[in-house]
C-alpha cells in the first residue's frame, strides 16, 4: 500500500511540475479585458490593414481633387537629322520647265520646348467623380468599424473561454484535493479491515480520471491562451496572464442579464446601428453615383490651354552659344469634347447600372429579414442560456451540499464508497455545467449586442468598468 500512496505522490508531484512548466514562465503580462481590447487595436492585422485601406480612400480623394485643378507640364525634344529629307519642286522655279528639281530643306539640328497648362472648366464627370471618391472613404472607414467590430467579438469570446478553461482546471484540482483525502481515509479505514481493497480501487480509478483531465485541461489552456493571442494580434510566444476570473465575473454577469431581461421584454434597434447595414447603404450611393456618371457622359467636357514654345534650327551642335536665334509661339483657347454617338454603348451602361441598383435593393431588403431574425433567434438564445445558468447554478449547489452529505455520512460508515464516488462524480458534471452555461451566457450577450449593431457600445462599456 506504501508504494501504491507512492505512486499518486509522484503523480501528483509530476502534474505540478507540468503546471509550472505552463503557468511559471517569465515576463509574464497580467491583462485584463480592457488591456486584451486595446492591443487589439493597436496590433491586430486585420485592423491595421483596414486603416491602410482608409488611408488609400483618402489620396484617393485628393487624386479626383487634383483632376479639377491647373495641369502644367513641360515638353522638349532635340533633334538630330542624319539626312535631311529630300523635296520635289517644280523645274519652273530653276527655268528648267516641265522637269523637278531635288532640293534638302531643313538644317542638321532641332530644337524645341514647350510649357503648357490646361484647367478642367466643366466636367459632369468630375463632381460626380469627386462625390463617388468621397462616397468610397465612407465605405472604408465603415469597413474599418465592422473589422474592429469582429476583431473585439473575437477577443471578447476567446478572453472569457480562456477563463473559463481556467476556472475548469479550478474545479479539477479541487475535486483532486476532495479525492485524495478520500482516498487516504479509505486506505486506513481498509488497513484496519473496515472496507475492501475494491472501495479503494474505486477511488483510485476515480482520482486517475480526475488527474487525466486536469492534464487535458492544461493542453486546453495553453490553447486557449494562443486562440486569445492570435486574435489579438501578440505573437504566440509572449506569455500572458488574466486579471479576471470566473468567480469575479459570474455575479456581473448573472445581475446584468436579470437586469437586461427586466429592461427589454422588447428590443428596440435601428436597422442603421448596424455596421453592416450602412456598408450595403453606401454601396447603393455609389451604384447611384456610376449610374449619374454614366448619364453625364452625354454632356460636354470644356477645358481652357496655354501653351508657349521656343524652338531653334541648327547646322552645328551650338545650342547655347551667345548671338543665335530662338523662336517663340505661344496660344490660349478652349477645347470641347462632345460625344455625339457611341453606338447605344452609353445607354446600356445606364441601363446596366439601374439594373445593377434594383438587384442591391433587393439585397437590402434581404439584410433587413435576415436581421430581424437574429435579432429575435438572439433574444431567445439569451433568454435561453440564462434560465440554464440559473438552473446549473442551482444544481451545483444541490450537488455540493449532496457530496458533503455523502462524505459525512461515507466518514460515520452509513454508506459505502460506490455512492461517494457517485457524488463527487455527479459534483463534477453539475460544476462543469454551470461553468460552460456561462460563457454560453457571456457569448449569447456578445451575439445579441451584434445582432443589435450595439457590440462596441457594449464593450467599451464593459472595459471601461473593469
Amino acid at each position: 500500500m506504501k508504494k501504491q500512496t507512492k505512486f499518486f505522490i509522484r503523480q501528483l508531484l509530476m502534474l505540478f511540475l507540468f503546471q509550472i512548466a505552463i503557468q511559471g514562465q517569465t515576463n509574464f503580462q497580467t491583462l485584463s479585458l480592457s488591456d486584451c481590447l486595446n492591443y487589439a487595436l493597436n496590433n491586430n492585422p486585420d485592423i491595421k490593414k483596414a486603416v491602410i485601406s482608409v488611408e488609400q480612400s483618402k489620396e484617393k480623394v485628393k487624386e479626383v481633387i487634383g483632376t479639377g485643378l491647373p495641369q502644367i507640364g513641360v515638353n522638349g525634344s532635340i533633334v538630330n537629322n542624319l539626312e535631311l529629307p529630300t523635296q520635289l519642286l517644280p523645274g519652273d522655279f530653276f527655268g528648267a520647265p516641265g522637269t523637278f528639281q531635288q532640293v534638302k530643306f531643313g538644317t542638321k539640328y532641332n530644337f524645341s520646348l514647350t510649357g503648357e497648362i490646361n484647367q478642367l472648366l466643366f466636367s459632369g464627370s468630375f463632381w460626380v467623380g469627386l462625390s463617388a471618391a468621397n462616397q468610397s472613404n465612407d465605405y472604408y472607414q465603415q469597413n474599418s468599424i465592422l473589422v474592429e467590430e469582429e476583431t473585439k467579438y473575437n477577443v471578447s469570446k476567446a478572453y472569457y473561454q480562456t477563463l473559463v478553461v481556467q476556472e475548469q482546471i479550478n474545479l479539477l484540482q479541487y475535486n483532486q484535493r476532495l479525492l485524495l483525502k478520500s482516498l487516504n481515509d479509505t486506505q486506513l479505514k481498509y488497513e484496519n479491515g473496515k472496507v475492501k481493497q475494491v472501495d479503494v480501487d474505486r477511488i483510485k480509478v476515480s482520482l486517475n480520471n480526475v488527474l487525466y483531465q486536469i492534464k487535458k485541461g492544461n493542453e486546453s489552456l495553453e490553447q486557449a491562451y494562443n486562440n486569445l493571442k492570435y486574435s489579438m494580434g501578440m505573437p504566440v510566444g509572449i506569455h500572458i496572464s488574466l486579471s479576471d476570473s470566473i468567480s469575479m465575473v459570474q455575479n456581473s454577469i448573472l445581475k446584468n442579464s436579470e437586469t437586461d431581461f427586466i429592461n427589454e421584454t422588447a428590443i428596440d434597434f435601428s436597422f442603421d446601428d448596424r455596421i453592416d447595414y450602412k456598408i450595403l447603404q453606401t454601396n447603393l450611393s455609389l451604384l447611384e453615383l456610376d449610374r449619374k456618371n454614366q448619364l453625364v457622359q452625354f454632356l460636354p467636357t470644356i477645358s481652357a490651354f496655354g501653351n508657349y514654345t521656343l524652338s531653334a534650327s541648327r547646322t552645328n551642335f551650338d545650342l547655347f552659344d551667345k548671338g543665335k536665334d530662338w523662336f517663340k509661339s505661344y496660344s490660349i483657347g478652349l477645347r470641347i469634347q462632345l460625344p455625339i454617338f457611341s453606338g447605344g454603348q452609353r445607354l446600356a451602361k445606364i441601363n446596366q447600372a439601374s439594373l445593377e441598383i434594383e438587384g442591391l435593393k433587393e439585397t437590402i431588403n434581404k439584410t433587413e429579414n435576415g436581421i430581424n431574425m437574429q435579432v429575435s433567434n438572439a433574444k431567445l438564445k439569451y433568454s435561453t442560456a440564462y434560465e440554464n445558468t440559473k438552473i446549473n447554478k442551482m444544481n451545483a449547489e444541490l450537488a455540493n451540499k449532496v457530496y458533503e452529505s455523502t462524505l459525512l455520512e461515507y466518514k460515520e460508515g452509513i454508506t459505502n464508497t460506490v455512492i461517494l464516488v457517485d457524488a463527487e462524480t455527479k459534483l463534477r458534471e453539475a460544476q462543469t455545467n454551470f461553468i460552460n452555461s456561462l460563457l454560453e451566457l457571456y457569448v449569447a450577450k456578445l451575439d445579441l449586442e451584434k445582432s443589435k449593431g450595439t457590440l462596441l457600445t457594449y464593450l467599451n462599456k464593459i472595459a471601461n468598468n473593469n
